[in-house]
């Protein structure tokens, strides 16, 4: 606060001084015209000092008083929803830096909005792909020229979609939890050729039904991460490829190692 004090008290100086002058002035006015009179003296002193004020109050409220009006009104307006809101931060005292922090909230803000949208658009379709599975196993099971061993092998495919399912809704809500995503375990050891081997199996019935052609040629990699989130972002990747290939068309998944460092590749024939 000792930069706004001192703008206070440089306003304060200016304006003492505007009415010593005033004063002085005046009084040597009425001195040349021989004006001696102590009660004339005494209200152009009032006179002055009430002036002296009303300067002091206007510096006061261009300098400090409008800068607070307007980050007032900013506030109001993000507490509104605009979070598109900046106010000015012209200056180098302390209501500059609060303008500069007002500015980083707002984009603090703005940003965490976006997160948001991306965050439940991410969510929906990492459900959306489960209950693809599970819905396209469902109807597979009503047809009749199925023998015992694939009515299980694709009852075995819906359990383990909807324990997915179970265990992405209890992953969501601990990330919902936390602070950080430093927060975030990964200390699972997994192969992760065998995880996407898994994932690509379980969407058989998917990209069956566009009559695709998926490849894969992957290295066995042991892997030490969160398996459950790794497994979200193997999925995500191949559910898309589904998504946007012809149908007849093509998908080709490469795994392999880099020195210290994993190569995961997809390609397909997209849609054009």
């Amino acid at each position: 606060m000792k930069k706004l004090l001192l703008k206070i008290f440089v306003m304060m100086g200016i304006s003492m001084l505007s009415v010593f002058a005033m004063s002085r002035i005046t009084l040597a006015i009425l001195q040349s015209k021989s004006i001696t009179d102590p009660i004339i003296s005494y209200h152009i002193s009032l006179i002055s000092g009430a002036l002296g004020l009303v300067l002091f109050t206007v510096l006061l409220y261009v300098f400090i008083g409008k800068r607070l009006k307007s980050i007032s009104k900013a506030v109001n307006a993000v507490a509104n929803g605009k979070l598109d809101t900046k106010v000015s931060t012209k200056g180098a005292d302390e209501l500059s830096q609060l303008s500069i922090d007002f500015n980083r909230m707002t984009e603090g803000l703005k940003s965490n909005e976006y997160l948001n949208r991306e965050f439940v658009k991410n969510v929906s379709h990492e459900f959306k792909t489960p209950l693809s599975i599970i819905l396209g196993y469902s109807d597979l099971l009503h047809s009749k020229d199925l023998s015992v061993e694939e009515r299980n092998e694709y009852a075995d495919f819906i359990y383990k979609e909807a324990n997915r399912l179970t265990n992405l809704s209890e992953k969501l809500l601990a990330i919902c939890k936390l602070d950080s995503n430093n927060n975030i375990p990964c200390s699972d050891k997994f192969f992760v050729d065998e995880q996407i081997r898994d994932i690509i199996l379980s969407m058989q019935v998917v990209w069956l039904q566009k009559q695709l052609n998926v490849e894969a040629d992957m290295t066995e990699i042991e892997y030490v991460s969160n398996k459950d989130l790794c497994h979200l972002i193997w999925q995500n990747l191949i559910s898309n490829a589904v998504k946007y290939t012809d149908e007849n068309g093509e998908i080709f998944i490469n795994l392999c190692k880099d020195n210290e460092n994993i190569v995961f590749s997809i390609t397909n024939t997209a849609i054009r």
